[in-house]
């Protein structure tokens, strides 16, 4: 079995959600059950691929809560709280998801620029110029990093 994909389950949801409406539109209830279980696959679907995915993500979160957000404003436009509600919490976990990946990577540059002010500091002492710059280096990579995810 291959690994869950949010990319289907958003598909599988998105026509879930078309068929249904379309077994509405025509009164065709097996269109309708139809597509409420696609629906249902795809949420399921959603929720597993996010739980597989251990780390967070600055492209999973910006997607969620986009996602979200469009899921949102559909539900809120046509009367749909079941979706908008849906969207809600997507979109909040996404930017959850956005705040955490900037935050790891926030400390991640932290450590670079620690461990480049220590290699610079000892190439310094020990007059190993290519030490310091490479300290040097990895203090800016750091910084730049920090200011990136603040």
């Amino acid at each position: 079995m291959s690994e869950p994909s949010k990319v289907n389950a958003n598909l599988n949801y998105y026509s879930g959600t078309a068929k249904e409406q379309v077994g509405n539109l025509t009164g065709n209830e097996q269109l309708k059950a139809e597509g409420r279980e696609a629906q249902e696959l795809g949420s399921s679907e959603h929720e597993a691929a996010v739980k597989a995915s251990n780390a967070p993500s600055k492209v999973t979160g910006n997607y969620n809560a986009t996602v979200g957000t469009v899921k949102e404003m559909v539900g809120s436009t046509l009367g749909y709280t079941d979706l908008e509600k849906s969207g809600a919490e997507q979109r909040r976990d996404g930017n959850a998801e956005l705040e955490a990946a900037k935050a790891s990577d926030y400390v991640s540059g932290a450590g670079d620029k620690v461990k480049g002010i220590i290699k610079e500091n000892v190439g310094s002492a020990v007059k190993d110029e290519k030490m310091e710059a490479q300290g040097y280096a990895t203090r800016v990579k750091g910084e730049e990093q920090m200011k990136r995810n603040q």
